[in-house]
């Protein structure tokens, strides 16, 4: 099954994706096990593509989907993931506990052959093909992203998590992808520095005791928080509110 380690894959390189050092390692090394093999390549491809394919209607859906796994099914004998597996085994911390479940599907398709199978087949064409119809929204740019493998990805994670931005945060998001480790991390402090000052502050002015609580309580989260872009956009909001 080709889904379970595209799964791990992805997940690797979605959670590596804001440390640009880790991220190009794993990156290379995941990509480099995966040239040693033609099918590999094509299968993983072709798994992001229906992933995030549009059709404009069913019978579009059902033309694409059907060669798609036509063509799977023809090169499924040649999938030799021995290597992928051993490069992903370096970065397993990084794998996170989510499963795409139209992975899960495609597999059912190409794998599954049984007769007992049939029910669980037509399932997985259903949702495959209602996903094939969905509008897919793309606001990652893909000059910041280096090649088309990797706007899969990092698409595809990024709308899912923040798929309710207004557009100025979307904005800032894409500034945020741009800054290198050691930029980030400057502004990062510096940001933290600057609410905390606020904060000490209002702490000092406050009479109020449940209002105090809640200052402290806040310094406390803001000097406590991972050192990430998401966390920097949260606590950048913050600021403009105090």
């Amino acid at each position: 099954m080709f889904g379970k380690t595209k799964n791990k894959i992805d997940s690797i390189l979605v959670n590596t994706f804001y440390d640009k050092p880790k991220f190009k390692k794993a990156f290379h090394t995941i990509m480099e096990s995966l040239k040693n093999n033609q099918t590999n390549r094509e299968f993983f491809v072709l798994y992001s593509q229906i992933e995030n394919k549009t059709c404009e209607s069913l019978k579009d859906a059902e033309e694409y989907l059907n060669e798609c796994i036509k063509t799977l099914k023809s090169k499924k004998n040649k999938v030799n993931l021995t290597n992928v597996k051993n490069s992903i085994n370096e970065y397993k911390t990084y794998i996170g506990e989510g499963v795409n479940k139209l992975y899960d599907n495609i597999d059912v398709l190409v794998f599954s052959e049984s007769v007992l199978s049939i029910e669980k087949r037509v399932e997985a064409k259903k949702q495959l093909l209602k996903n094939l119809q969905l509008k897919k929204n793309k606001f990652v740019s893909e000059a910041k992203v280096p090649t088309s493998l990797l706007i899969n990805l990092s698409t595809k994670n990024f709308n899912k998590k923040y798929k309710n931005l207004t557009e100025d945060e979307k904005l800032q998001f894409k500034y945020l992808l741009g800054k290198n480790t050691e930029e980030f991390k400057t502004e990062f402090k510096g940001l933290v520095e600057e609410v905390s000052t606020k904060l000490d502050k209002l702490i000092s002015e406050t009479k109020d005791s449940k209002l105090l609580d809640k200052l402290k309580h806040t310094k406390q989260k803001v000097c406590e928080t991972v050192m990430d872009k998401v966390s920097y956009h949260k606590i950048k909001e913050l600021n403009k509110t105090i």
